[in-house]
């Protein structure tokens, strides 16, 4: 028997639209094709319960456990700020020189996961859905926490 943990999405508002387009345009300035063979692949927004809206790109490292995601760059923006209460994040993959494809939503790694529950479980999290762009809860995509 095999069980299968369903996450309930929403459709996403026109201000999660304009989330998901920030973090496209912090990924498309941040990008260089030529260091780290394309440096700053993903680009992240993190909006505020009050409007405010942070950005953050990828750091990748030459040792790689000292590599950034986007998301806790764009968190530490907005802590460092003074922001406390957070809505919604959204990240953006930049598609290499070689590939045929665009930009694209990406759903946060595991350990970004915990982070942005860490900073709020009702944080929306903007992600990739059938084919579709949606949001959930960060604490729906971590459906088996325990703590």
């Amino acid at each position: 028997m095999t069980s299968e943990i369903t996450v309930e999405t929403r459709d996403l508002t026109a201000a999660d639209e304009r989330l998901v387009e920030r973090a496209r345009a912090a990924t498309e300035s941040a990008f260089d094709p030529e260091r780290w063979g394309g440096a700053h692949l993903v680009g992240a927004a993190l909006r505020t319960t009050d409007d405010d809206v942070y950005a953050g790109v990828s750091l990748p490292a030459s040792v790689g456990r000292a590599s950034m995601c986007a998301e806790p760059v764009a968190f530490g923006a907005a802590v460092a700020d003074g922001a406390t209460r957070f809505d919604a994040v959204a990240a953006v993959r930049h598609p290499l020189p070689d590939e045929d494809r665009g930009f694209e939503v990406v759903p946060p790694c595991g350990a970004c996961r915990e982070l942005i529950v860490d900073y709020g479980e009702d944080v929306d999290v903007v992600v990739p859905h059938d084919g579709d762009r949606r949001k959930a809860t960060a604490s729906a995509l971590l459906p088996t926490r325990n703590w």
